[in-house]
């Protein structure tokens, strides 16, 4: 059975992205982690490693049942508190050995320096982690997970997130709208979207996909406007690490802007 990993630096910032996670828990049927990295010197005091890991095992466990409430059930939640200097690095330390379907963490820090930081490792992770990295935002609350959108650069590489996405959320089963901005002209922009509908269906047997080719020059502002049409319950952007320095600058500049502005959870693959 693969985790959820969910970490928190315990401020208001991260209540979303617990609840979140919680619920996704429950939507696919998987246990989740609750990760807090702590600092090293910690366990530098009289207290020590043992005592350091106990004192932060209880604080996430209260931190959980205070702001889950009625959906707080102890027995679905597992805790863990390691030390680090590095929090992303410290977070992948943890996984590397764990089977794990993705990373959850708060996005858009808002007033206090330490929910700015949360934001800002929020994006760090999803640039260096090999695993899928949920950034949840502050104000988001999950119902049902009827509707996902999948922003696709039509590449072959997309194929394979779009079959990890549809294997982890499978039990829900949302529609998944896979959508394309494009500057070509129309000829082609319906060609390559009719080349790779044609690669996925293939590949991929899921009834519930739909297929959108939009034509613009802004990216990131039809991409806004997608989503705020299409109001989906998870936006997925696949972060691809490009050998090419200017595309990779653009596409990772993309994924941190929706990051930080958007009002509902991104989901990043990163590349293999």
């Amino acid at each position: 059975m693969k985790k959820i990993i969910y970490a928190t630096d315990y401020s208001s910032g991260s209540v979303a992205a617990l609840k979140y996670a919680v619920s996704l828990g429950e939507l696919i049927r998987e246990d989740v982690i609750v990760l807090h990295i702590y600092d090293p010197e910690e366990e530098h005091s009289a207290e020590g490693k043992q005592a350091a890991r106990k004192k932060h095992q209880e604080n996430l466990a209260s931190f959980c049942k205070e702001n889950l409430g009625e959906i707080y059930h102890s027995s679905d939640l597992s805790y863990a508190a390691i030390k680090g200097s590095n929090v992303s690095e410290a977070i992948l330390e943890f996984v590397r050995d764990i089977n794990i379907h993705m990373i959850v963490m708060g996005a858009c820090g808002t007033s206090t320096i330490k929910e700015m930081f949360l934001g800002s490792t929020t994006k760090h992770m999803s640039d260096i982690s090999p695993f899928p990295v949920l950034a949840v935002p502050p104000s988001f609350e999950l119902g049902k997970l009827e509707s996902v959108m999948f922003s696709s650069l039509f590449r072959k590489e997309d194929v394979g997130h779009l079959e990890d996405l549809i294997h982890i959320l499978n039990p829900a089963k949302p529609e998944i709208n896979i959508v394309h901005i494009t500057h070509k002209d129309e000829p082609v922009a319906s060609t390559a979207m009719e080349g790779f509908k044609d690669l996925v269906e293939r590949k991929i047997d899921y009834s519930e996909l739909k297929f959108h080719s939009i034509h613009s020059d802004h990216v990131y502002q039809s991409l806004e406007n997608a989503i705020e049409d299409m109001v989906p319950d998870l936006v997925v952007m696949p972060n691809l690490k490009e050998k090419n320095e200017v595309d990779k600058v653009i596409i990772r500049d993309k994924i941190k802007k929706m990051q930080s502005c958007t009002k509902i959870p991104i989901l990043t693959f990163s590349s293999n």
